[in-house]
């Protein structure tokens, strides 16, 4: 799925949307624990990432407004442990989640990770 076609949606007034640029992310793997729905985490591969979620390929248990946590490694050294998040949407095999309320110190880290991606595109 390319980046044009994935992005995030965020509502603004009422039913309207806007969509928020997406950074392709690939190699990187994704943990996603969803207590109540399976035993043990997921490991899938992340489609894409800013600063509100990530595209992931979506296993099929998880539907839209399903609670997860999330873990993965951008880089050496940057490491996200166990976010919590919410299934957005689903569209086939990929779908996309949307961070919940985390500490700002851990959020600041993956807002610089994010500007170094994009100055280099």
């Amino acid at each position: 799925m390319t980046q044009d076609n994935h992005d995030d949606r965020e509502p603004r007034n009422g039913s309207s949307r806007r969509r928020v640029r997406r950074h392709p992310i690939h190699g990187v793997l994704v943990a996603i624990d969803a207590p109540g729905v399976a035993p043990k985490p997921w490991v899938v591969d992340a489609i894409d990432i800013n600063a509100h979620g990530l595209g992931l390929v979506m296993p099929p248990e998880l539907q839209e407004g399903t609670e997860v946590r999330l873990s993965f490694k951008l880089e050496e050294g940057l490491e996200f442990s166990r976010l919590p998040a919410t299934v957005l949407h689903r569209v086939g095999s990929s779908g996309g989640v949307r961070f919940a309320s985390w500490p700002d110190r851990e959020r600041l880290k993956l807002l610089e990770h994010l500007v170094r991606l994009y100055e280099l595109s």
